[in-house]
């Protein structure tokens, strides 16, 4: 039997998208999103999971904001992974710099063919 939360029905033990099965759904692949499919990765391996972005592109904000200058309003080796430490000598850096990090992020931890693009 389904589980109502909010207008959204879910399966009783994972969740279904076009054929496919989930034990997790993630929302998002900026930061946080990134994180949390990393730690599902290598801590829940029995765990199926993807991650649901809604625009055409991972970051969150770091992809969302457009503006000349952008950059961090915090240092990045606070900001950045405890498994993959900010390795520039940038403590404030800018936007390109960020979203590389999140790249090399993704790629280095097989995350890419979790992330769905395009999916509100």
């Amino acid at each position: 039997q389904p589980t109502r939360v909010d207008s959204f029905l879910f399966p009783p033990d994972k969740i279904e998208m076009a054929g496919e099965h989930f034990d997790v759904v993630v929302v998002g692949a900026g930061i946080s999103g990134i994180a949390a499919a990393h730690h599902l990765k290598t801590r829940c391996p029995n765990l199926s999971f993807v991650v649901l972005e809604r625009r055409k592109n991972f970051g969150g904000t770091w992809d969302l904001f457009k503006y000349p200058g952008i950059r961090s309003d915090s240092d990045m080796f606070t900001m950045g992974f405890e498994h993959r430490p900010w390795g520039s000598p940038k403590l404030i850096a800018p936007k390109e710099d960020i979203l590389a990090y999140l790249k090399k992020t993704i790629d280095e931890g097989g995350l890419a063919k979790h992330i769905r693009f395009h999916k509100n």
